[in-house]
């Protein structure tokens, strides 16, 4: 009999037999069992079940502290999908064909979030799987799907998403540029692709996939992956068991198909479905874009070198291995500035400035064509070997393709944003390490620049220790080896120890890794141009305000790394007297606009919270609305919180859930 000191009501413990069946939680409780067993220990990530009658102890340990999959269970190779868009209720019904490297006998578990699963079937024969489900969902993670298998290497599971799928938001057609047809689009990183579809959603399971497609007239449909076919229509039969013939083949729906054929992990799964216009900008490349011509015009003038980046790329890391470079210019909801989908990147309209500046966020996302894609971090505790390494690698091809100076000012800006997270981060010290423990933690929770830019200067401290060409010579090593893998840091560290023999007693690389804080040789970067914008930001202090001729040639960057060097709170007369002059919260560039906003909000100018509130219900990039409702909710007094709070009730329906969430968090530390 079990004596119960936890909720352990799934799997259940014993089968017909009374004997042992396999244990799987969540949860860190502590059960003790009278007979047969002795003891079970139930942890996050290890379960230990010691029967000492028979001397016999067996572990089962958790692949990633933010998935189920069990580190004992084969990884699925590939994913077959079907999926029928219900643009009325904000859904998608679906099967999932999961394809496993060989047959297995024994639970199999997948991750899952708002997903309601119908029914689980083998391929082969018909009949049913047995599967289950824990009895309540873990806010974060979901809840874990087990499917018992016996002697089978396929399993199709029937599934439907909620509306309230953290990786889809659903634009209604007022929400569109278009004003007349509704949009859908993923975005599944860290932990959004379980929102989707049942799968093993961690970044150290890789897989390929097929994707079938059924959209009503005239949406056309983009993903991360290879066209398969032309548009067609829907064929009886086809759908299987995702949904039926009537639904399926209903008129006015057609019939779009994709295929990734290299493997990728699941946070790179996406896909986007409205009215979409194309154009091509480059031999590898085309602009794909939800608001109209106008925008696909503008984001086809912006993103002209992308080319060019690609070409700089190679040179330096290595072939392109994804055949395609395509674009897709988002809604403002979206709440990345870019997202590095392979084959199709996915970005803000918030990157188009006019001025070709922002081909720096898309230099970020080719960059981890290499360093990310290519190469993954195994957990998001390690995700500086993704974000580190990409932005290491987007600095390198900005320098080829737009010069030193506008590489080292965007160096500058790095520098400046990784002081600051560690004021953030000073009552939690955990989250400043490059690989920090992130046990039963939200990664959307913590995100930051630390990774990036943690991970930058270390890449970069090595590069001074050995030299550029040397260094040159051991990444594109680096890629090469691991290519189509998942790594961990301890494997990276390795890789360098034997490949710079003597680098770990010329650079203290457990310092780096798992200290806290900014190390002591991390290095700010040095220009003539940096130099003088930060003396011109420290001038500020004293009042003086740039000449027109001193600031005659900058453009958005110089200005946002100006804002960023001026300190937190001035007096109010001073930032309208800065604004009066040069115009900054009207700022195309949102890296300005916001900078400057943040100023004026902390220096308690409340002549611009019309601006603020206009700002945050124009976009939901989350590098914008951090900062702003952040600054609100630490404002003077009780009316900027009571702002923030109108402000989101007001404006939430149109930010991403993801977006959502973070902004709920931060207010809800102010409440």
């Amino acid at each position: 009999m079990l004596h119960r000191q936890g909720t352990l009501d799934w799997p259940p413990l014993f089968n017909k037999d009374r004997k042992m069946r396999g244990i799987h939680c969540a949860g860190a409780e502590r059960y003790t069992v009278r007979e047969p067993l002795t003891e079970v220990v139930v942890a996050h990530r290890i379960i230990e079940v010691d029967i000492h009658r028979r001397g016999w102890r067996r572990k089962m340990a958790r692949l990633d502290p933010h998935s189920y999959t069990d580190s004992s269970h084969p990884l699925a190779k590939h994913v077959a999908l079907t999926l029928y868009f219900d643009f009325a209720a904000n859904t998608i019904h679906g099967s999932a064909l999961l394809t496993l490297p060989s047959a297995h006998t024994g639970h199999l578990l997948l991750d899952t979030r708002s997903l309601l699963v119908h029914s689980v079937i083998d391929p082969v024969s018909g009949a049913p799987i047995p599967f289950s489900f824990p009895s309540s969902d873990d806010p974060v993670f979901g809840r874990p799907l087990s499917l018992s298998l016996s002697a089978q290497s396929a399993a199709l599971i029937v599934f439907c998403t909620s509306p309230s799928s953290s990786a889809l938001q659903w634009l209604s057609p007022a929400q569109t540029a278009s004003k007349a047809y509704p949009f859908v689009y993923t975005q599944c990183q860290s932990i959004h692709a379980r929102s989707i579809f049942p799968c093993q959603d961690t970044p150290a399971a890789r897989l390929t996939f097929s994707a079938r497609l059924n959209l009503p007239s005239p949406l056309t449909a983009v993903m991360a992956a290879a066209r398969a076919a032309d548009t067609r229509d829907p064929i009886a039969g086809e759908a299987g068991p995702a949904c039926s013939d009537a639904l399926w083949c209903s008129p006015g729906r057609a019939v779009e198909e994709f295929v990734m054929d290299r493997p990728i992990p699941t946070y790179l799964f996406a896909f986007a479905a409205g009215c979409i216009a194309s154009r091509d900008v480059g031999p590898r490349t085309r602009v794909h874009a939800e608001g109209g011509l106008v925008l696909l015009d503008a984001a086809a003038r912006e993103f002209a070198g992308a080319e060019d980046m690609i070409r700089a790329g190679e040179a330096l890391f290595g072939p392109y291995e994804w055949g395609r470079f395509d674009l897709l210019v988002l809604p403002p909801s979206f709440p990345y500035g870019g997202m590095e989908n392979p084959m199709m990147v996915f970005l803000t309209p918030t990157v188009i400035k006019g001025d070709a500046s922002g081909a720096q966020v898309v230099a970020h996302e080719l960059a981890h064509s290499w360093t990310g894609n290519l190469i993954t971090n195994k957990t998001n505790e390690h995700f500086w070997l993704n974000e580190g390494f990409t932005t290491y690698a987007e600095r390198r091809i900005v320098e080829v393709v737009q010069g030193e100076e506008r590489a080292v000012l965007n160096t500058g800006i790095g520098w400046k944003g990784l002081n600051e997270e560690m004021e953030r981060f000073a009552d939690n010290m955990e989250f400043t390490k490059l690989k920090p423990n992130l046990e039963g933690i939200d990664p959307d929770e913590v995100y930051s620049q630390v990774p990036y830019e943690k991970g930058f200067q270390f890449l970069w401290r090595i590069e001074r220790q050995i030299g550029r060409l040397a260094f040159d010579v051991f990444v594109k090593k680096y890629i090469a080896t691991f290519k189509f893998q998942s790594i961990d840091t301890e494997t990276f560290l390795e890789f360098l120890k034997v490949n710079v023999p003597g680098i770990e007693n010329q650079i203290d690389l457990k310092l780096w890794v798992e200290g806290t804080g900014i190390p002591p040789d991390a290095m700010e970067p040095v220009s003539t141009i940096y130099s003088k914008i930060v003396s011109l930001a420290n001038e500020f202090k004293q009042g003086k305000i740039p000449k027109e001729e001193e600031v005659a040639d900058w453009s958005g960057q110089e200005w946002e790394l100006y804002i960023e060097n001026l300190p937190k709170s001035v007096e109010a007369s001073q930032v309208a007297s800065l604004d009066a002059r040069y115009q900054l919260a009207e700022s195309r560039d949102y890296e300005v606009k916001v900078a400057f906003l943040q100023l004026a909000v902390s220096s308690g100018c409340k002549e611009y919270h019309g601006e603020v509130e206009s700002t945050l219900k124009q976009v939901g990039r989350m590098k914008y609305l951090r900062p702003l409702y952040t600054a609100l909710v630490h404002g003077t007094g009780d009316e900027e919180k009571m702002l923030a709070r109108r402000i989101f009730a007001e404006a939430r329906d149109s930010y991403h859930p993801i977006a959502q969430g973070v902004v709920q968090s931060i207010l809800a530390k102010h409440s």
